[in-house]
């Protein structure tokens, strides 16, 4: 672990007070759920936390994202997304509390989904588990297979990946999920040696044993599906799953958008700062629903920093019309 930054998350700091938690509903998670006990530190700042086990063809998805309270992810002047919550100066201990949750479901993750966009405005970033005390026992309490997740980079045609960021030299496994073209854009202009996967237009065409002997090799994996510069999530989702991905995180918030709208988006961990950014930089900016037909979401739980920062966990609801029944 020596390649990786980790930093001290004190309990007392960080702590949240729960607020509203539907025990019905996560009793039945725990009930079915895979995992082993909570650990005695998550226990404490957070509460018990339980995930489902994954659906037969793709991984189990949740996305952690922290918007200003009128939902914006960035100030203008400043695109880092981190600063929504370290620019709290009401309360900066919220702002670590933040950051600790997004540590805690990497802790939870077999893999990380991060937008090549990110990559631009993050000059230094890793997918890993920052609090070392949790990173430590991915492997021998949750059973995982590396003590970091997968970094899993989205691009649709290969033209914004940043071949010679710090993310591509991790000791980590590496996916470049994109489009046939951007699999040429890749060949072209890509430095590093990798193994390719696809074209695959369909989920129905994935090629298991391929995508089985790709995960035994080693070799950082650039994964193509869809057809010309457009992608196929569900394909790319069940790659994942063959690759040995139970449950992946995802902390794009335009590819967790997308991912609502082919309802593959399980939950959404979503923070809440108390500060307003205005603006055009918000969650889901590039992609719309509709009034009369949108994802709805129930809140697992809610809890509170301070009187600055709102935590959810939110279950993510598809298919309701006006009238239908709950």
């Amino acid at each position: 672990m020596e390649k990786f930054v980790t930093m001290d998350f004190p309990v007392e700091q960080i702590r949240l007070t729960p607020l509203m938690r539907d025990e019905e509903a996560l009793a039945a998670i725990r009930a079915i759920s895979p995992d082993a006990p909570t650990p005695e530190k998550i226990r404490q700042v957070y509460g018990d936390v339980y995930f489902p086990p994954a659906p037969a063809d793709r991984p189990y998805l949740f996305a952690s994202i922290v918007e200003s309270v009128d939902g914006k992810i960035s100030f203008t002047d400043d695109r880092h997304g981190e600063k929504i919550a370290g620019n709290n100066f009401r309360d900066p201990d919220g702002a670590l509390a933040d950051f600790w949750v997004l540590n805690m479901l990497r802790f939870y993750a077999d893999g990380v989904i991060i937008g090549a966009r990110t990559l631009h405005t993050n000059e230094v970033m890793w997918a890993n588990c920052f609090d070392e005390e949790l990173a430590s026992l991915r492997t021998t309490q949750m059973g995982m297979k590396h003590y970091c997740p997968a970094h899993i980079v989205v691009s649709f045609d290969g033209t914004d990946l940043l071949f010679d960021h710090m993310l591509f030299d991790v000791d980590a496994p590496v996916v470049v999920a994109t489009s046939p073209d951007g699999l040429e854009y890749v060949r072209a202009h890509c430095p590093w040696s990798f193994r390719a996967l696809g074209p695959y237009t369909s989920a129905e065409e994935v090629d298991v044993d391929a995508v089985q002997a790709a995960a035994a090799s080693g070799e950082r994996i650039v994964l193509a599906t869809g057809t010309g510069a457009v992608t196929d999530g569900l394909a790319m989702l069940k790659v994942l799953k063959y690759l040995g991905m139970e449950r992946v995180m995802v902390e794009s918030p335009s590819y967790m958008t997308y991912l609502m709208s082919i309802e593959a988006m399980d939950e959404m961990f979503m923070n809440y700062s108390t500060v307003f950014a205005a603006g055009q930089v918000g969650f889901g900016a590039f992609l719309h629903f509709g009034a009369e037909e949108h994802p709805h979401s129930d809140f697992l739980s809610i809890a509170l920093h301070e009187k600055n920062f709102i935590c959810t966990r939110q279950k993510m609801i598809y298919g309701l019309r006006r009238g239908a029944e709950k």
